[in-house]
């Protein structure tokens, strides 16, 4: 039998389960509408909560945005958790963080692509993104810095400086993702990441 939870452990789960709809709803909306501007009220209505409940989590839509982007990035963590708690080889890691990206894309490729369209742009919907994508990418960049120096530790990829590796890595990985966002028709998949994978090892390789 399950343990019993107390009232505040239910208060908690309850609490995190209305976050998540509501970070939930909230990309898909912004993905459907193509803009950083959808209403709060609709983004409330949608995920059956009161517009004060939204504002107890985030304090504005800028906030609520950048929430979005980093609850992609946590099931992205999530996701290549396994490869990298087991004694995963380097391309069995390099090739989990690839799926993980994909697979998340892929979950709302329009929320993907509004936030690519509004980097840079002069709106605090802009600065909230753009704060959120940098440490992503910070943290993917020490990943992938990882998963190089291991390569080359196993003599598996050649002498390689593993910072210049990881970001020219990601700069393929970060390019593919916008291709496939845009694409009315990818490629399936384990095709997707065969392709990828295969043009960054050959790149690593002796």
């Amino acid at each position: 039998m399950a343990p019993r939870r107390s009232p505040d452990e239910l208060k908690d789960m309850i609490r995190d389960f209305r976050r998540e709809q509501i970070i939930d709803v909230a990309s898909r909306l912004f993905g459907d509408r193509g803009t950083t501007e959808v209403p709060m009220d609709e983004i409330a209505t949608e995920a059956g909560v009161a517009r004060s409940t939204i504002y107890v989590y985030f304090a504005n839509r800028d906030e609520l945005l950048r929430a979005c982007l980093k609850q992609m990035y946590i099931l992205l963590q999530e996701a290549i958790g396994g490869a990298f708690e087991r004694e995963a080889s380097p391309v069995e890691r390099l090739r989990a963080v690839i799926r993980g990206l994909l697979e998340r894309l892929d979950d709302n490729a329009a929320f993907f692509r509004l936030a690519m369209a509004t980097q840079g742009s002069p709106s605090n919907a802009a600065a909230a993104l753009d704060a959120e994508l940098a440490q992503i990418g910070l943290h993917m960049a020490g990943i992938l810095e990882d998963v190089v120096r291991q390569g080359t530790e196993e003599g598996l990829f050649r002498a390689i400086d593993p910072g210049r590796a990881a970001a020219l890595i990601g700069q393929q990985v970060f390019g593919a993702m916008q291709v496939r966002a845009g694409d009315p028709a990818p490629l399936a998949l384990d095709a997707a990441v065969d392709e990828i994978c295969d043009f960054v090892l050959h790149a690593l390789a002796h």
